[in-house]
């Protein structure tokens, strides 16, 4: 019950400021262009700079050493969430943008503003370098791959392009890379290795500017709702299956496969780094999916659907969950 408190109070949050950015748009304080600014300053400033900060705070080379089992865990997580639903996506006959805002969408969950507060509670110990560790390698992919799916296909219509050459294949891969948050979390990583303390004088306000993320970004994802008509993703049968296998099946499939199989006996694991692990895959998803498919207009509404029903079915499945594997 203690666990199911932590969850649900950080839920009745979420909730309250998304119901402000949806009344702010509802009353006309704000419109599209505000909004489009916001999502501006999310990706580019507060997202990153909460990443850096979070990332740098008191991580230190040994840090790495004694836990980078976190790190190996989380890469895990990822390779089998983008395989499943990339296979489930198949499965499911869908193509095109649908099916690449449906793997985006059951492959990253909301480890950022749901996930780091339930695990800086659950384990108040080692929470602070668990959400460290793990930003390093979720915010590397989310902003590397998770950007590519979110993005449109480029039409084939017309004439037919010229192939790219190999040199420019190779520029547009680096483009990718080169966004704001991954390149927070290279700096970071090698401030890590070098042994470089950030003074706290410079730490304290970089914390302040990072925690504006969580509130602004629920307050953008609340003003969306009321913007896209997110409600006809509830036609969509692939949702019930895709938040079946993602939120209850996976996590203890998971579970069962990092404390029962061979793997138990090898992996530099503990026991709470799995049941965190476990816990973060089975998340809702992540807020940023609808903004880096809202700022490039593709399919923004399927995308906030997802995030707005994996939310609310978040407070049963992850209380399933954690009734089986904590």
């Amino acid at each position: 019950m203690g666990q199911f408190g932590i969850v649900v109070g950080q839920l009745v949050g979420f909730l309250i400021m998304l119901l402000v950015g949806y009344g702010c748009v509802r009353l006309k304080f704000y419109g599209t262009v505000a909004l489009n600014g916001m999502c501006a300053l999310l990706l580019n400033v507060l997202i990153p700079v909460l990443v850096f900060s979070n990332a740098v705070d008191g991580t230190d080379r040994a840090d790495l050493e004694a836990n980078w089992g976190v790190m190996l865990l989380t890469a895990m997580m990822y390779g089998l969430l983008a395989l499943t639903f990339f296979l489930v996506a198949w499965l499911l006959r869908l193509r095109a943008e649908r099916g690449r805002i449906f793997q985006a969408a059951l492959i990253f969950g909301n480890a950022g503003f749901l996930g780091i507060p339930l695990i800086m509670a659950l384990f108040p110990q080692q929470g602070a370098i668990y959400v460290a560790l793990m930003s390093i390698v979720d915010q590397g992919i989310l902003w590397t791959y998770g950007v590519f799916l979110c993005e449109p296909i480029p039409s084939g219509g017309g004439e037919t392009p010229a192939k790219p050459s190999l040199g420019a294949r190779a520029a547009g891969l680096l483009r990718r890379f080169a966004n704001p948050a991954f390149i927070g979390i290279m700096i970071a990583l090698a401030l890590i290795l070098a042994g470089v303390r950030i003074p706290r004088i410079i730490l304290t306000p970089l914390h302040t500017i990072g925690g504006m993320a969580t509130p602004m970004s629920l307050i953008y994802l609340g003003g969306l709702f009321a913007t896209t008509r997110w409600w006809n993703v509830l036609k969509r049968y692939e949702l019930y299956a895709g938040l079946a296998a993602k939120m209850l099946l996976f996590p203890v499939a998971f579970h069962a496969l990092l404390t029962m199989g061979p793997l138990a006996a090898v992996l530099p694991v503990t026991h709470d780094m799995v049941t965190m692990i476990c816990l973060i895959s089975g998340l809702p998803t992540m807020t940023t999916i609808a903004m880096f498919s809202g700022r490039r207009n593709n399919m923004p509404e399927y995308a906030t659907g997802f995030v707005l029903v994996s939310t609310l079915f978040s407070l049963v499945s992850l209380a399933v969950v954690s009734s089986v594997i904590m």
